[in-house]
């Protein structure tokens, strides 16, 4: 039983002096699986890397000789923050891009998504027409005809979720009816 302040800081005294003094530079087991996997992670991910990964950059080609350059400043589409972008464009095709310099959201600057928004406009694999699956393979259809099926399709979600909930006015809780429908 403690009675006194000075027993107790007696005590804890000698349980201190009990254990093994480290020195300041040894290695203990924390610290040494703590150095052993930062060096294991960093060798791991360098290996992943390949020697031809990083190349000079080059530039694209000249616009061809009479073009009409123009540039026009955009916004972004790949997210909803909105940066500026300025598309230069030569004869209707947008040939290269600029992040806006005076733009007070992105302040002259590009994530990687908005670097490469170029590429889904002339992209290759780009869908430039509706298509339906039929019986497992995708068939090309008309805009009319897309436009038609779509807005059929969604008449009939308006229609089963009015029935569903006849007291709630549709145009006020349309985010919600289509949710429960």
């Amino acid at each position: 039983m403690l009675i006194k302040r000075a027993q107790r800081e007696a005590r804890r005294g000698t349980s201190v002096a009990a254990l093994p003094i480290q020195a300041k530079d040894s290695l203990d087991r924390r610290s040494f699986l703590r150095r052993s996997g930062l060096a294991a992670g960093g060798l791991a991910a360098l290996g992943t890397l390949s020697l031809d990964a990083v190349r000079n950059a080059e530039a694209g080609p000249p616009p061809p000789a009479g073009a009409t350059l123009a540039t026009r400043k955009n916004v972004c589409t790949h997210c909803s923050v909105g940066c500026t972008v300025i598309a230069e464009v030569a004869n209707g095709v947008w040939t290269g891009q600029e992040p806006g310099w005076d733009s007070p959201i992105n302040r002259g600057s590009h994530c990687c998504k908005g670097a490469a928004v170029r590429d889904d406009v002339l992209s290759e694999r780009r869908l430039r027409y509706p298509t339906k699956l039929v019986n497992g393979k995708w068939t090309r259809l008309s805009w009319d005809q897309a436009i038609d099926e779509i807005g059929d399709k969604l008449m009939e979600i308006r229609r089963r979720a009015a029935a569903s909930f006849p007291l709630c006015p549709l145009d006020q809780h349309a985010g919600l009816l289509h949710f429960a429908g």
